[in-house]
């Protein structure tokens, strides 16, 4: 199962639940206020992967300060 993240609309808590592919947040109740109005969010995901040299690579991670979503050229 995936791990999506839900924000509430009524105090904006983000919570991240373990759910089934396609699940929309009707049946979610913010912990923080108990509002039944949660929205899914875009989440951003990282995989790692083994380069030419047999090191590591991270591929498609990005980090909250990057505008351009690529943490290669951030900082």
């Amino acid at each position: 199962m995936p791990l999506y993240e839900f924000r509430c609309e009524k105090c904006e808590n983000v919570i991240e639940r373990l759910c089934r592919v396609g699940t929309n947040g009707k049946d979610l109740k913010c912990p923080n206020c108990g509002g039944a109005k949660m929205r899914r969010l875009m989440s951003v995901f990282s995989a790692r992967t083994k380069g030419e040299s047999g090191s590591p690579t991270s591929v498609g991670s990005s980090c909250a300060s990057c505008s351009s979503g690529n943490c290669a050229t951030c900082h």
